[in-house]
C-alpha cells in the first residue's frame, strides 16, 4: 500500500469511523458484534482502496450497508440499543426521562426503512453534508433535503405514537 492511500483510509477511519461504529450500533443492537462489523469495514477499505473509483465516502458507505446486510441475512434478528449509551445526568428522574426517550428514539428509528435510518443516522449523528449523503446514496442533494424532511416527519409519527400507545392504560 502506498503512503497516499495509507493517508486516505486514516483520514476515512478518524472522520467516519466513530460514526460508522455508531451506525452500524443502531443498525444491530450489540455491541461487540458492531465492533466487529466495523473492523470488516475497514479492513475492506483497506484491501480494496485501490478499487475505489468515484467517491471515495460513496464506496465506504457501499461497503457499510453491504456488511450490514450480510449480518442481517446470517441471522435476521436485531435489539435495540444498549441502555448505557444514554450520557449520565445529575438527578434519578433525568437519568429516567432520558432512558425512556432513548428507548423511544431507537424504537422509532428501527421502524424507519432502511434508506431513512441511514439519511437520519448521516445527517443528525454523523454531521454529514447533503452533498455527501446524496452521492453516498446515489441521489440529488436537493432529494436528500426531502428525503431528511419526510424521515424527520416519520420519526416524529412515531414517537408520538409509541408515547401515545405508553400512557392508553385501558
Amino acid at each position: 500500500m502506498d503512503a497516499e492511500n495509507r493517508k486516505q483510509i486514516e483520514q476515512l477511519f478518524a472522520q467516519y469511523g466513530r460514526g460508522v461504529g455508531g451506525y452500524v450500533l443502531a443498525r444491530v443492537g450489540d455491541a461487540d458484534l458492531a465492533e466487529e462489523i466495523t473492523a470488516r469495514v475497514f479492513l475492506t477499505v483497506v484491501r480494496k482502496i485501490k478499487q475505489c473509483r468515484g467517491s471515495t465516502v460513496a464506496w465506504m458507505w457501499a461497503i457499510v450497508r453491504n456488511e450490514i446486510g450480510l449480518h442481517f441475512r446470517r441471522r435476521r434478528a436485531s435489539t435495540p440499543l444498549p441502555d448505557d449509551l444514554v450520557a449520565p445526568v445529575e438527578s434519578p428522574p433525568e437519568i429516567a426521562q432520558k432512558q425512556e426517550m432513548q428507548f423511544r428514539l431507537t424504537e422509532a428509528l428501527g421502524r424507519l426503512t432502511d434508506q431513512q435510518h441511514q439519511i437520519v443516522t448521516m445527517k443528525f449523528f454523523l454531521k454529514t453534508p447533503n452533498t455527501e449523503i446524496a452521492e453516498a446514496l446515489g441521489l440529488s442533494a436537493s432529494n436528500v433535503g426531502v428525503k431528511v424532511h419526510r424521515a424527520l416527519k416519520r420519526l416524529h409519527e412515531l414517537m408520538e405514537g409509541t408515547q401515545e400507545r405508553e400512557g392508553d392504560t385501558s
